[in-house]
């Protein structure tokens, strides 16, 4: 399954009650419908300046699952899932069984696993065992080119470590083919200058997607400066730059055109509160283990009341929101 194409095709589609029609048919036929973001622990080993981890008032969260708590996930949800992501908002690699993960997810004929990590854990041994395993897509974090601006936004992180780690995956992809190498990378006024020595590593390794985004307020962060419109017109000249630098390599793009305002809206009728599942420690905790079933779930938080309601019923309003969903333009 080439999961930007459809990421490309969700962003051609303008009408989100049409799309939400859609997945009431994938539901109906207990057809795949779901993507899934799962955070086997809620803690993370760096402090990045843009990340809620970076709160002088935040507490870690010591849960993490269990294997039986990954058979529960596997057997529930994972026959319902497009794609599951692995590391959502925390850091996926300081748990020990990622692998299990990600073996069950192919098991259960998932098209597409994908891991977002800072890279900081990882070496050779370690990247294999994840693509023996099944893995299709390595997501690494990055808010930096240079070694200044690295590891100032990433505070304990090591520029040398991380062209280890990609120039690992690039040696390793000779021989697993199909996985594809993404970079992340959240621009703010800070680091908007560093940009353009992306192109060393786009020469440099074996990448296949860019995600160029947008900083967004995610708490109490040691990062307080989101007033990025001001930087609009150096960031367009930049992504016209680097958007052909991908596109004569081949390299997907996910980046956002238009840098939003300080505060952020999302349309009450939206795709995504249907498509979007999120895993944790916490929620496994709360859901009832014995004779669960994800459609009875799913029926008793009233799904099918809540997309009559978007197909026929509601108002295409807009709300304040903390997250925005698919604000990236795709480029392939």
């Amino acid at each position: 399954m080439d999961y930007y194409k459809i990421l490309k095709i969700n962003r051609l589609v303008k009408n989100e009650r049409l799309k939400i029609f859609g997945f009431s048919i994938l539901y109906l036929l207990r057809r795949r419908h779901l993507n899934i973001f799962l955070d086997p622990v809620l803690n993370c080993n760096f402090r990045c300046v843009m990340c809620h981890f970076s709160d002088p008032d935040f507490k870690p969260d010591k849960n993490k699952l269990n294997i039986e708590d990954i058979d529960f996930i596997a057997k529930n949800f994972f026959n319902y899932a497009l794609r599951v992501q692995i590391g959502c908002a925390a850091e996926p690699t300081l748990f020990l069984h990622n692998e299990k993960i990600i073996y069950e997810a192919k098991k259960h004929h998932v098209p597409y696993v994908s891991l977002t990590t800072n890279a900081s854990v990882l070496n050779y041994e370690k990247i294999k065992q994840y693509f023996t395993a099944g893995l299709d897509e390595i997501i690494i974090s990055m808010h930096g080119c240079s070694k200044e601006i690295y590891e100032t936004m990433m505070p304990g992180a090591k520029i040398e470590h991380l062209h280890q780690v990609l120039s690992d995956i690039s040696e390793l992809k000779k021989i697993y083919s199909t996985v594809k190498l993404r970079l992340n990378f959240t621009i703010n006024p800070d680091n908007i200058d560093d940009l353009k020595n992306i192109k060393s590593y786009l020469d440099n390794y074996s990448i296949d997607i860019l995600q160029i985004r947008p900083i967004r307020k995610l708490g109490n962060t040691a990062y307080t400066d989101f007033n990025i419109k001001k930087i609009q017109p150096k960031y367009s000249q930049l992504i016209e730059w680097i958007e052909q630098e991908c596109l004569n390599k081949g390299i997907v793009t996910l980046i956002t055109k238009e840098l939003p305002d300080e505060k952020l809206y999302r349309n009450k009728i939206d795709i995504a509160n249907y498509t979007y599942f999120y895993l944790s420690p916490t929620q496994i905790m709360e859901l009832p283990k014995n004779k669960f079933s994800y459609y009875k779930y799913s029926r008793k938080n009233g799904i099918f009341k809540r997309i009559l309601q978007d197909i026929f019923t509601k108002k295409d309003d807009i709300y304040q929101a903390d997250v925005r969903f698919g604000n990236y333009d795709v480029k392939i």
